[in-house]
């Protein structure tokens, strides 16, 4: 069927939000409004990056699709054509005609109590002037039109200025800039906007687009010079950004040098952009050499000054002998030597770090901790990056525990005393920016527990925060493994990978198997192993695709465990929609939702499809119900649809704060394996731990260096430095 590439289209339902994008429907319009077919319509889905504003109801918009599906849909006894566009283009009309203008006012809620009449009188007196009159709230004027009062004349200036930023599009729009960051400049720069991006076009970069696309912008459309001062700091700028994409807050001459030259092409123009950076702080320049962007260096700035102030506050007395002694009496066993040092750290200092592996005993000092602390009246606030560590925190203490991002939300809510401990527990997923965040929020003598294993994975943005705190602030470790009746051998064998040995042969046993097979037999393989016991099971991947891949590995457990599930259907809109899931597949949620009770990484099993149990609020539509990791019953809003994912298999990231009792990881030659990816994955297993795939690959994993060993940061040297003044002060 012949569809139009371009075509004009007038919102009939606002319709909803995925990950990244707004999906909205519409019937296509001629140029005085009027409705091209009674039996066709179309369902548009517009990146955000594209996105000029929020679709509402009436508005106008010219669409240029990328791509489009055409099918045949029944309603009731009508048979109507669906038209779904993906969007490569799309932006708001202004109506130009009495009918258009007339049908807008009348539609968009933003001008309610505008009517039919009044609307085309207004059009009548003003014609496309009234545009102006709206966007500099001429009130007076507006009252010259029979009917409009006072309130309906500030009612038609407060609904416009939904679009204000209109002009600004059209002109970010004109110069090929997408509407989405169009949006977001205005945003951030208001009416001064177009002049900010003329001046330097190269402030792109800092919203999100890419050297070479700004570049060619800014040339074409601007008259940039190679040479010219903006595009060198340009340059500077998104090398500097790339190497924090990479995990680094800081770069040597040697590392930064290379990328400014390709981005310029020019050996000569880089030695010039670093030099004008420098002259004009693009970035701070260290006595040693180090080049650091600035957000970062104040970011570890602030954070070694606090932690320092902390580590040097030692305080015991006769209080803190009583609470421990109450502590203590808790525990039917007693605590050993590093153990009791750990306790002690904990309670004498400002900041500390209980540093351990699995097996270790980091749990029970944070019990004795957390009851001390108690008995000392202290508000203690306990917290982890992800939904299911904050869990195992509340299971294994009773304290309450919650994720740092709903901490940081609701700190305003509840704050905090002076008398407050904030507890991070698996902190070795902490950032620099959430630390960073987290020391803002919180007053100079609150105190931090940093609890977690520095061999593990290094955070999923930029920088390491337990990892370069360890041993520069007060730090226990703990690195005995006690072996007990009936242990299952995983900490003795993780031991092993820390310290890039290789487990010889009598190391594997019931509780750690390995399956030797080809690289292009792993995804059956893996897929059997799971059917064996799903209960109780996760598979965690390196890769989506591929040999060992989650998307390929969740197709085969689904096909061999779940056939017959019911499908996830769902209609929206008047629109018949599926996913590839089926009811009792497990699930994962890949973005926040507070208010539902859901984050990035919840884990939960798809319930009750097509028939959900769990009661919605008036006006909500449930399509099913999840039973997520906490055990409650949640209902699958249109809200929630787009955020969930089959879970037979995930990433490290999403798995890493949690265990399982039993784990099954693809073995690859992904470069992804390295040292601190296989521990952290073996150590998600709580009884049972099956490899599968080449033994040569995972020997290879065990000796390659992790992440966390590569990344150039600065935290540890500013603690030290911070920690010398403060000890010369005290002198």
């Amino acid at each position: 069927m012949k569809v139009d590439a371009r075509i004009l289209l007038r919102v009939t339902s606002a319709g909803h939000e995925t990950e990244d994008s707004q999906v909205f429907r519409a019937v296509a319009v001629n140029g005085d409004g009027d409705n091209l077919s009674a039996r066709k319509y179309y369902v548009v889905k517009v990146s955000d990056v594209l996105l000029p504003m929020t679709p509402a109801v009436g508005q106008l918009w010219k669409v240029t699709a990328e791509s489009i599906t055409v099918r045949t849909v029944t309603r009731g006894e009508a048979r109507l054509t669906e038209v779904f566009i993906n969007a490569k283009k799309a932006r708001v009309i202004v109506p130009e005609t009495e009918n258009l203008f007339t049908r807008y006012i009348q539609s968009d809620s933003a001008f309610a109590g505008v009517g039919e009449r009044l609307a085309r009188r207004i059009w009548f007196k003003f014609k496309k002037e009234v545009y102006d009159l709206l966007e500099n709230k001429d009130v007076e004027r507006l009252k010259h039109v029979k009917g409009v009062t006072d309130k309906v004349a500030n009612g038609l200036v407060a609904g416009w200025e939904r679009y204000e930023n209109l002009k600004q599009i059209a002109w970010f729009d004109k110069h090929d800039i997408p509407s989405g960051i169009a949006r977001i400049i205005i945003k951030h720069h208001k009416a001064d906007a177009v002049k900010a991006i003329e001046d330097d076009p190269y402030r792109l970069i800092c919203f999100g687009l890419k050297f070479a696309e700004v570049d060619k912008l800014a040339m074409t459309n601007f008259a940039v010079q190679p040479n010219a001062y903006i595009r060198l700091r340009g340059a500077v700028e998104q090398a500097l950004q790339a190497r924090m994409m990479d995990g680094h807050t800081v770069s040597k001459h040697e590392q930064l040098m290379p990328l400014v030259e390709t981005l310029l092409g020019s050996r000569e123009l880089a030695v010039e952009a670093l030099k004008a950076g420098y002259e004009n702080t693009a970035f701070i320049l260290s006595e040693k050499g180090n080049y650091h962007a600035v957000g970062q260096w104040i970011m570890e700035q602030v954070v070694a000054k606090r932690f320092a102030k902390l580590a040097m506050r030692k305080v015991w007395s006769s209080h803190y002998d009583q609470a421990l002694n109450t502590a203590l009496s808790t525990l039917t066993f007693p605590l050993t030597q590093k153990q009791d040092e750990a306790v002690k750290s904990a309670l004498a200092h400002g900041i500390s770090i209980i540093a351990g592996g699995a097996g270790t005993g980091k749990t029970t000092v944070l019990n004795v901790v957390l009851r001390a602390y108690q008995a000392l009246g202290t508000d203690i606030r306990a917290m982890a990056l992800s939904g299911r560590a904050a869990k195992r925190i509340t299971e294994a203490t009773s304290f309450p525990a919650q994720t740092i991002t709903g901490f940081i939300k609701n700190v305003e809510k509840e704050p905090l005393g002076d008398r407050t401990l904030i507890v991070i527990d698996e902190a070795s997923m902490v950032d620099l920016a959430t630390m960073f965040k987290l020391v803002n929020l919180t007053k100079g003598r609150v105190r931090f527990l940093l609890v977690g294993d520095p061999k593990q994975l290094a955070p999923i943005s930029a920088g390491l925060v337990l990892h370069e705190a360890v041993e520069a602030i007060p730090t226990v470790t703990l690195d005995v493994v006690k072996r007990q009746k009936g242990s299952t051998g995983i900490p003795e064998f993780t031991r092993l990978i820390v310290d890039k040995q290789v487990p010889e042969a009598s190391m594997f046993n019931g509780n750690i198997v390995f399956h030797t097979c080809l690289a292009k037999d792993i995804n059956e393989r893996v897929t059997q192993l799971y059917k064996q016991q799903p209960q109780d099971t996760q598979i965690i991947s390196a890769k989506y695709g591929g040999n060992g891949g989650i998307d390929v590995i969740n197709e085969l457990c689904q096909a061999a465990c779940n056939p017959h599930g019911k499908k996830l259907r769902f209609d929206f809109n008047g629109a018949k929609n599926y996913l590839d899931l089926r009811e009792y597949d497990p699930i994962i949620f890949v973005q926040n939702n507070w208010e539902r009770g859901v984050q990035n990484g919840t884990l939960g099993t798809l319930m009750n499809v097509g028939a959900p149990k769990v009661e919605v609020e008036d006006g909500e539509i449930s399509f099913a119900d999840v039973q997520i990791d906490t055990g409650e019953v949640i209902p699958l809003t249109i809200d929630l649809i787009d955020s969930i994912r089959g879970a037979y298999s995930i990433s490290l990231h999403k798995a890493q704060g949690s265990q399982f009792k039993r784990v099954i990881i693809p073995v690859t030659n992904s470069r992804m394996l390295d040292n601190a990816w296989i521990y952290t994955a073996l150590t998600r297993a709580e009884v049972k731990i099956e490899l599968v795939g080449s033994f040569k690959d995972f020997a290879g994993s065990i000796g390659r260096l992790s992440e966390a060993d590569k990344r150039n940061t600065y935290l540890r040297e500013l603690l030290l430095l911070e920690m010398a003044m403060l000890n010369a002060e005290a002198a």
